[in-house]
């Protein structure tokens, strides 16, 4: 039970009403349409309970990667316990203390190139992507950013700059100063050529398309390496949902002969349990951006002790062999499970991308797909979204430590979904 303004709140369709009369109206009522009118009470591993405990969804959304280990994990708990046990708090941000530094170090030992071995800590990636940009303004000398169009980088300051989507950027929506280009096509070595002007600071790109979950050409990344290096464009790479194991590898980066100047990791970082997230960099940009100015970078909160045991922690589970062998197991699994579901309902569900334990199955047009969303999510799986890009698909993001008896019932609620779907279209015609 939840109190709000002395009234009992006692389910969860009470808290969606609360939140449309005084909230944030508009994604209550986009979640109810959705039929998401859930309110999290438990939660465990891949799976959430709603309040009222009637209802379980298998957590296929993760908050785009913020739950990659799933809720609650154990280890990272315990930890989070022992430095709360051990007297640690948020300390304070002018006096250095000792778990910043380990942190460091780890994030050092574990970067996808040797050279990325300094790293500013901050408390979400919208804060790792604003630093890395003004970061590079200073470097450069410029004040342009280039950026894919449809990629998401975050919704604040010069992070809501670089993200161009139409559906889910801000920058029209406040009349943002234009500080970024925007490619309108992912992987394509051409368009980079031409973009990648004298004006720009820096180029920033995630591994994989997050719409689609393609990744680009092991040659396109080589190429846009190179083209940075030729044209003074730092290259900064935004690992946020591709990292922490999310494609196989620890770093999606390690699969592509990148060489960034900049990454970003977070989300995941916080083990869904206390915000974390990091930019690492050579060690020449953070000793020209951090140690020249008193105030470079300051945040009451940042890189706080609690953030540092709960994100070290993350890293020694994102980076173990059993970990990431699950993920490549279970992600090809559920791939081929879900090509197999494309030839049973090939009028529906069309094919099937994937990157590691990101997969996204295309669909006959985004009305099919929230169709099936609706579907599925009945049926108890949560789901990550519909493609806002062609080609749509139903994109399903869930926790790396999902199991292949999971899977299963992930692929037969689409496989009934499909099924249903089918019929009705038949009855129809």
């Amino acid at each position: 039970m939840t109190s709000v303004n002395d009234k009992e709140l006692h389910t969860s369709a009470e808290i969606f009403d609360a939140f449309i009369e005084r909230s944030w109206r508009s994604n209550a009522e986009r979640q109810k349409a959705k039929g998401a009118e859930f309110v999290i009470g438990k939660r465990e591993g891949v799976y959430m309970w709603d309040i009222e405990g009637k209802r379980r969804l298998i957590d296929c959304g993760t908050g785009g990667g913020v739950h990659a280990l799933g809720h609650r994990h154990p280890e990272i708990l315990a930890a989070l316990r022992q430095a709360l046990d051990d007297g640690r708090d948020t300390g304070l941000w002018s006096v250095p203390n000792a778990k910043y530094l380990e942190l460091q170090d780890k994030l050092a030992a574990l970067a996808p190139k040797a050279h990325l071995n300094r790293s500013v800590i901050t408390l979400c990636s919208t804060l790792s992507v604003d630093l890395a940009t003004m970061f590079a303004f200073r470097v450069t000398k410029r004040q342009k950013m280039l950026a894919y169009r449809y990629g998401y980088h975050g919704h604040t300051g010069f992070a809501a700059i670089v993200t161009g989507s139409p559906e889910e950027g801000i920058i029209d929506h406040y009349n943002l100063p234009s500080h970024a280009n925007f490619l309108e096509r992912f992987g394509d070595i051409e368009e980079l050529d031409r973009l990648l002007t004298s004006e720009i600071a820096a180029f920033i790109i995630e591994p994989m398309d997050y719409e689609t979950f393609e990744a680009a050409s092991k040659d396109y990344f080589t190429q846009a390496s190179r083209l940075c290096k030729e044209r003074g464009v730092l290259f900064v790479v935004d690992e946020t949902r591709t990292g922490l194991g999310r494609s196989g590898t620890l770093w999606a980066s390690e699969q592509y002969d990148i060489d960034p100047d900049m990454m970003i990791t977070g989300k995941g970082l916080s083990g869904g349990l206390y915000p974390a997230s990091a930019v690492l960099m050579r060690a020449e940009i953070y000793e020209q951006c951090m140690n020249q100015h008193r105030f470079a970078y300051i945040s009451s909160l940042g890189g706080n002790e609690i953030s540092c045991v709960v994100a070290a922690k993350v890293l020694d589970v994102a980076s173990s062999p059993a970990l990431l062998e699950n993920v490549r197991k279970v992600g090809a699994y559920l791939h081929n499970a879900f090509q197999a579901l494309c030839s049973k309902h090939s009028d529906v569900l069309k094919g099937v991308t994937s990157f590691g334990l990101a997969v996204s199955v295309q669909v006959a047009n985004r009305d099919v797909g929230r169709e099936l969303y609706r579907k599925i999510l009945a049926d108890g799986v949560l789901c990550h979204s519909v493609a806002e890009i062609d080609p749509p698909g139903l994109k399903f993001f869930p926790p790396l430590v999902l199991t292949e008896a999971e899977a299963d019932q992930i692929v037969d609620a689409l496989d009934r979904a499909g099924s249903s779907l089918r019929k009705s279209v038949k009855s129809a015609a």
